[in-house]
């Protein structure tokens, strides 16, 4: 047992002197070491570049449905504005002098 706890001793101070490949015999494949670290952290940074991504589809989703809705309101509120009848009881109701007109619209020939 008490090699086991100096096992764990030694590696741990190896690793914070940074002897740690060297006592392993590894320091010739450190290229390769640091080169998957860098793909791992490559990979980890890509990840939440895409999160992050997806987050702000998400709200940009969530305010074209907000503005599908927002949309939908003023085409029937302007349907409803279209209608004759409507068109000339506000009038009426503002008080102006303009009605229908009694007869068509001249064209003007060149």
């Amino acid at each position: 047992m008490k090699k086991v706890f100096v096992a764990i001793k030694n590696t741990v101070m190896a690793i914070l002197k940074g002897e740690l490949l060297l006592r392993m015999q590894l320091d010739k494949y450190f290229i390769h070491i640091a080169y998957t670290f860098l793909l791992v952290w490559l990979i980890i940074l890509y990840s939440m570049m895409v999160q992050n991504t997806l987050a702000t589809v998400e709200r940009n989703r969530s305010a074209v449905n907000d503005l599908k809705i927002f949309h939908a309101q003023k085409t029937v509120k302007l349907v409803g504005l279209g209608r004759l009848q409507t068109v000339e009881k506000l009038l009426r109701e503002q008080g102006s002098e303009i009605t229908l007109p009694e007869k068509p619209a001249d064209r003007i020939e060149e």
